[in-house]
């Protein structure tokens, strides 16, 4: 009997268990032929503003999109940014793609933003802002980088990249708010997911607000004053991520669960992520590390374990990013270390007890 696969992503699963949900506001939409810029649209950029504690959101095609539209928001020269050697390469592409200039900085063992190294890269003349990145669905210990962003330079601006942390907070505050713009992302693999893709960003000033609305939309909004593109989530999209964002809190309870138990079971045999105290952690990513990385990554995947590795390369070994390499006092070393040890296991809500179990042993086995 061939070994059941358990896929690394429950996109397909979660599908059968809404598939009537779905469906259903799918044929409303249709059928009222409001396909674009309707009533659902509005409704998810409340509910979403409301769950991020912030006054406006503003629904558009991608995360990327999203990451581009906040730099236009703030920046109408090109600037000089402060972003993470390791994250997805939107974050390093949007920033390129803006005319403006990426300043790398090392991070931390768990991949987040080092705010030692980034001490050293906002004292760089020229900085005019950080675009953090919520990896994996942790918060960043954001009252101390918030300090430091000040202490350097009061005028700097922060954008929070909370693509892969929708539903985690930082001492009570959800992310999505912590940040002069943030945005998130709902592509397939998020946490709120799309079946395409999707994007948000949230602000609390009204004319930035309208502003991020030109943007997606030709600059329609304020009778084309300002050049913009097509960018929109359709009112299926948002119909059907209303759908979904009924059932979120209990997903994420169970991928509370989930990673609990990978950390329980599997503390001492791989590097386990840690959390802090004053963050309540997303878990869209469940990311183990180990020197024997590529042994632990075919013994998974023979045993019909779907793994994957986030993330393979620092940005600044894209071609991309070779421009931006600061070769001086060796500041990318963490960087470096995490992408040849990281591993990301499933972590979906839709994973039964005897698949994570298997998962668990099915570690256990090889490097015990």
């Amino acid at each position: 009997m061939a070994t059941q696969i358990i896929p690394f992503t429950g996109v397909a699963r979660q599908y059968q268990t809404l598939r009537e949900e779905l469906l259903a506001v799918t044929d409303q939409v249709y059928t009222s032929g409001q396909v674009l810029d309707g009533w659902n649209t509005t409704k998810f950029e409340n509910e979403i503003a409301k769950r991020c504690h912030r006054r406006y959101a503003v629904a558009v095609g991608s995360g990327t999109q999203a990451l581009i539209f906040a730099q236009q928001l703030l920046f109408q020269e090109p600037a000089k940014i402060i972003v993470p050697t390791i994250s997805f390469i939107a974050t390093i592409n949007a920033v390129l793609l803006n005319g403006n200039t990426p300043v790398l900085c090392d991070t931390d063992d768990q991949a987040m933003i080092n705010l030692e190294s980034m001490d050293y890269a906002i004292d760089a003349a020229g900085i005019q802002a950080v675009m953090y990145v919520n990896l994996f669905g942790n918060v960043i210990d954001y009252d101390r980088f918030y300090n430091i962003c000040r202490f350097f330079n009061k005028d700097v601006k922060i954008i929070e990249d909370a693509a892969q942390s929708f539903g985690a907070s930082y001492r009570g505050q959800p992310s999505g708010s912590l940040g002069d713009v943030s945005v998130l992302s709902f592509d397939p693999t998020k946490n709120l997911p799309n079946y395409g893709s999707g994007g948000m960003v949230l602000v609390d000033n009204l004319a930035d607000a309208k502003t991020v609305r030109d943007y997606r939309d030709n600059g329609k909004t304020n009778g084309h004053d300002i050049p913009g593109t097509n960018s929109k989530m359709s009112e299926v999209d948002c119909a059907q991520m209303l759908v979904k964002l009924q059932h979120f809190d209990q997903w994420q309870r169970r991928r509370k669960q989930i990673a609990e138990y990978y950390t329980q079971e599997l503390s001492g045999i791989v590097d386990t992520p840690r959390v802090s105290a004053d963050v309540e952690h997303a878990w869209h990513k469940y990311v183990i590390k180990t020197v024997d990385r590529s042994g632990l990554l075919k013994h998974m995947t023979t045993r019909g374990i779907e793994v994957k590795v986030h993330y393979e390369r620092p940005l600044y070994e894209y071609p991309v990013g070779y421009p931006y390499i600061n070769y001086v006092a060796e500041l990318y070393r963490e960087a470096s270390a995490f992408c040849v040890e990281c591993l990301s296991l499933p972590i979906y809500p839709e994973l039964t007890d005897a698949e994570v179990e298997r998962v668990v042993t099915t570690v256990q086995d090889y490097l015990r």
